[in-house]
């Protein structure tokens, strides 16, 4: 299933850098918000070198409302949810 419903607490938010720990992103409204990456994600070399590579392509994610952070299932939930 789509995390397409808008009752969910989810932003769509485009990478624009990195600053020390925090990922800098901007909102489709155009709100610049910082994301806060997980402890297992700060040390994962493999999770910053895609990073970058999202930040070059441009694409949307999602992250919490709440939390600032990544949504780890990127735009699919389980069926059941």
């Amino acid at each position: 299933m789509l995390l397409n419903n808008q009752n969910l607490s989810v932003l769509e938010v485009q990478v624009l850098g990195i600053y020390q720990a925090k990922i800098e992103v901007k909102t489709i409204s155009g709100e610049c918000l910082f994301v806060y990456p997980t402890q297992t994600q700060r040390d994962d070399p493999l999770f910053w070198t895609s990073l970058k590579d999202i930040i070059k392509a441009k694409l949307w994610l999602p992250i919490n409302k709440s939390l600032h952070q990544l949504i780890d299932s990127d735009w699919l939930l389980p069926m059941n949810a």
